[in-house]
């Protein structure tokens, strides 16, 4: 550790089950956590966990509905979505403690960290190409982070590890999409860049991957069909980060060999690079 934790380089890495679900990906992430650290970098994790809430909704006879990237949520589905999101915190941390790095698992809730109020009605085609509005019911939508709680924890030298169960004001919770809360509490921590750890090296277009794109680059592409599904909460999140004080996002592979560290100490070529312009 540096003298100096709360000074350096801070970046938000978010990611999710997809991304570090193979055998050995968890360990080879904590080992990139650790050098990270070790080369001065402050870094601040949020992730998410949406293949094994599915699994374990399934499991327990519920329905799964996803509309416009993001999972329709009852009380039953949020019940099941906290459980799994707070067994794979405990994960990750062991993961990080392992390779000598000191985390903190959390919820958004703990400490009013991140305050979220419930989501609008989305906009959607039914299967008879009508449009309706769809109630995603205790999904909600980040409206503000309180920043002193992650400053301490940063302050101190340990790693924020955030799972994305967020709370109003009142203290109802609810399920909020784990990129939009990266962008948020990145902007929260003063972090200049923003890392999306996935599944997919990065975005694709006809089979390759666009090494650089901007806002309006993300419009067309939403546009063309190119942008769909799942992929979409994603780059918004992207397009949430930059709008509040990200400079950079870097969309990378964590099934690629320790990705983190190849592009933000050794600056290789992987991934997509979005920027504002």
């Amino acid at each position: 550790m540096m003298a100096d934790v709360s000074a350096g380089r801070r970046i938000l890495i978010k990611f999710g089950g997809n991304a570090l679900s193979g055998e050995g990906d968890l360990g080879r992430f904590a080992e990139d956590i650790a050098s990270l650290i070790s080369s001065g970098i402050r870094p601040v994790l949020v992730h998410g966990g949406g293949p094994e809430i599915s699994q374990e909704m399934e499991r327990r006879g519920l329905r799964v509905k996803k509309v416009s990237g993001l999972r329709v949520t009852d009380d039953a589905a949020l019940q099941v979505a906290a459980e799994v999101l707070e067994r794979i915190n405990g994960q990750i941390v062991e993961a990080l403690a392992r390779a000598g790095v000191t985390a903190q698992g959390m919820s958004g809730c703990e400490g009013g960290t991140v305050i979220a109020d419930r989501m609008a009605p989305v906009r959607t085609v039914d299967d008879h190409g009508n449009e309706v509005l769809v109630d995603l019911d205790r999904v909600g939508e980040v409206s503000g982070v309180n920043g002193g709680h992650l400053e301490s924890l940063i302050s101190s030298g340990t790693v924020p590890v955030i799972y994305p169960i967020c709370a109003d004001r009142q203290g109802r919770e609810y399920n909020v999409n784990a990129d939009t809360v990266a962008a948020h509490v990145g902007r929260a921590v003063g972090a200049k860049e923003m890392a999306l750890v996935t599944d997919v090296p990065g975005i694709l277009k006809s089979g390759s991957v666009i090494r650089s794109a901007s806002l309006a680059d993300i419009d067309r592409l939403i546009a063309d069909g190119t942008i769909t599904g799942g992929m979409v909460p994603k780059v918004e999140a992207c397009r949430t980060a930059l709008l509040n004080g990200a400079e950079i996002v870097y969309m990378l592979n964590g099934k690629e060999q320790h990705s983190l560290v190849r592009k933000l100490l050794k600056g290789e070529n992987i991934g997509t690079r979005i920027t504002a312009v």
